[in-house]
């Protein structure tokens, strides 16, 4: 084991304050979700104690994701497991494809808008948070917009939450009628959207996985517990800062930003500890009918391609 890593770990699990709940959806998403959804609670247990959580602490949170819809629980004998639900399962779909196979499209210079003021009112505040999560800011009263949105996704979205008969939806344009226009339309983006803060976050986010990368990029064998603590904080944080990244055209963000960065840093990271993680997760993990079930294939597409190979025992 790396002493100098098992620091520099250990300082960071301290430091960070994780929630165990938010932290046992990172494990579920990251390992559990493409390896059929199902864990065993003594084994979910295990895993969660590399990262300071006892057992109390991991029964309360799975308690609560289970209260929430995220998780249900079955028993077989005396051994309790805890599965992805089917309403939660989409969620996940979303959460991986924002995380693993992000995408930049070429922007055309259009704002959607959603008018809110016919939604009725039981049903704005579900719907705003939904939109949220596409992307969307409340830029005026019951107005949402977002520059350049995934209209199927949108479409789906009104669909799902059956509100395709209380919505508007506009598409606009800005128009340049003087030279200064375009900084006011930047201007309004950072006031509406959490560009400053998403900067801040990015930039600890490289500071802290930077140090992270250094380290293990020039061990010839990682240890697989190191390798596998190190795979989860890095979706963890990564995943907090990406699902509250709207993913706005890089035209309305500043020059400096740093989601590529963060992106290029997270996906070498991830390379270099995959494997020897999988060792210790599958070490550990166990369903109603034994080991965990070899992983989808839509796994091994993960920032660009993995490498198909299963560790060895």
């Amino acid at each position: 084991m790396n002493l100098k890593l098992k620091q520099v770990i250990d300082d960071f699990i301290s430091n960070e304050a994780l929630s165990g709940t938010s932290l046992i959806m990172t494990i579920f998403g990251d390992c559990i979700f493409h390896r059929g959804g199902i864990i065993s609670l003594a084994s979910l247990i295990q895993l969660m104690d590399v990262f300071g959580f006892n057992e109390r602490s991991v029964r309360t949170a799975v308690f609560r994701l289970v209260q929430n819809g995220w998780l249900i629980s079955e028993k077989i004998g005396r051994t309790s497991y805890y599965r992805v639900t089917e309403s939660s399962r989409q969620r996940f779909i979303m959460a991986d494809q924002k995380i693993y196979s992000f995408t930049q499209q070429e922007w055309d210079q259009k704002w959607d808008l959603v008018l809110l003021s016919s939604v009725e009112l039981e049903n704005k505040v579900t719907l705003k948070k939904e939109l949220e999560w596409l992307g969307f800011a409340n830029i005026a009263t019951n107005v949402m917009a977002y520059p350049g949105c995934d209209h199927l996704k949108l479409q789906n979205l009104l669909l799902s939450l059956k509100m395709t008969d209380q919505v508007v939806i506009f598409k606009a344009e800005a128009l340049q009628l003087w030279q200064e226009s375009y900084p006011t339309v930047k201007r309004m983006v950072e006031i509406n959207w959490p560009v400053q803060e998403l900067h801040q976050r990015y930039e600890k986010f490289i500071s802290d996985f930077r140090e992270f990368f250094n380290l293990v990029e020039s061990e010839e064998e990682l240890n697989p517990m190191q390798a596998f603590q190190i795979r989860i904080l890095l979706i963890h944080q990564y995943r907090r800062i990406l699902l509250k990244d709207p993913n706005l055209p890089f035209e309305l963000l500043p020059s400096n930003w740093l989601s590529l960065n963060s992106r290029n840093l997270s996906s070498n990271l991830y390379q270099t500890v995959v494997l020897a993680g999988d060792e210790f997760f599958l070490d550990i993990a166990r369903t109603s009918e034994g080991s965990m079930p070899p992983a989808h294939p839509q796994f091994y597409k993960r920032f660009g391609g993995l490498k198909q190979e299963e560790p060895s025992y």
